[in-house]
């Protein structure tokens, strides 16, 4: 999955990216403000891109659709788990262990989500600068001077 975003903020080896939500981003709001269709994100500086460039952020659909997997079917096999051990007493215990069992999953995954974030796997990377802005700094840096 592949967006364009705008820096906004840099921070060290950091960068802040802002992006509009796209088609593959779906309901997905793992990244957006309520209400909002933009998301701030904290990304690697690896192209040292400054303030107002236009890069490439991607995350490999390998990792989102195992994200996907995990954020998902843990809880949908949870429920069905749940509910099957629940018939064995009826089904008003069907439909309380499928609950009780999926709830148990999402605080679960809720519990390891700051292990996932530290994960590499399932962080968006800076691949490319798009459009470079014109910032005095960067205009001096050729060896120019201004004025002299």
């Amino acid at each position: 999955m592949r967006q364009t975003g705008k820096v906004i903020e840099t921070k060290g080896k950091k960068a802040v990216v802002r992006f509009v939500r796209s088609d593959a981003c779906g309901h997905c709001n793992a990244c957006f403000r309520l209400g909002s269709n933009e998301a701030d994100i904290d990304i690697d500086n690896a192209l040292n891109a400054q303030i107002g460039d236009l890069v490439g952020i991607e995350m490999h659909a390998k990792s989102v659709l195992k994200a996907s997997l995990i954020l998902y079917g843990v809880p949908l096999v949870a429920l069905l788990v749940g509910a099957f051990i629940g018939s064995l007493q009826g089904d008003l215990y069907a439909a309380l262990g499928g609950v009780l069992f999926a709830a148990g999953a999402f605080f679960i995954l809720r519990a390891l989500e700051p292990k996932f974030s530290r994960m590499t796997e399932f962080k968006p990377r800076m691949v490319e600068i798009i459009e470079q802005t014109e910032e005095p700094e960067r205009a001096n840096e050729g060896g120019e001077n201004n004025g002299e």
